[in-house]
């Protein structure tokens, strides 16, 4: 590897200041929640799994843990804190809930391979992760050729 330029440094300084301003403008106004030494009846939000995940292999799982009974939003975001899916957004129970996402947007169609956060709010509170989806599985209508000797 070379020495990096300056513009190529640069250039990685304002992907890391965007990055930031990403998570900042996703996780306020909420207050972030700290996601070690927990109780079973506190809030949080664990990493979602597989991840990386990829679309048509299997979804990939959000489990997260309700402090009361309240309102739950669960939604992923693109890098540039646009909404892709809302995975929850009801009334739920106390206690330990779980949901699976498929790859999909809010319009059904597959979210491209990237990076993405997710939040949890509920009862006042905010969780924010990120999570990677890796390129789709391509499906094939067509039978691979056999050689035959």
């Amino acid at each position: 590897m070379g020495t990096p330029t300056p513009g190529s440094l640069a250039l990685r300084r304002l992907a890391v200041l965007i990055g930031l301003a990403v998570v900042l403008a996703i996780a306020l106004p909420g207050s972030l929640t700290a996601q070690t030494g927990l109780r079973d009846e506190e809030f949080y939000l664990e990493q979602n799994f597989p991840n990386p995940f990829t679309p048509g292999v299997s979804p990939t799982i959000f489990t997260y843990r309700l402090d009361a009974e309240t309102h739950a939003r669960l939604v992923i975001y693109n890098l540039l804190a646009q909404e892709v899916v809302v995975l929850v957004d009801q009334r739920q129970g106390l206690g330990l809930h779980r949901v699976a996402w498929d790859g999909n947007s809010n319009d059904g169609e597959p979210v491209p391979a990237g990076v993405y956060w997710y939040k949890l709010e509920a009862n006042g509170k905010t969780a924010l992760k990120r999570l990677r989806v890796r390129q789709p599985v391509e499906s094939s209508s067509e039978a691979d050729p056999i050689a035959v000797g």
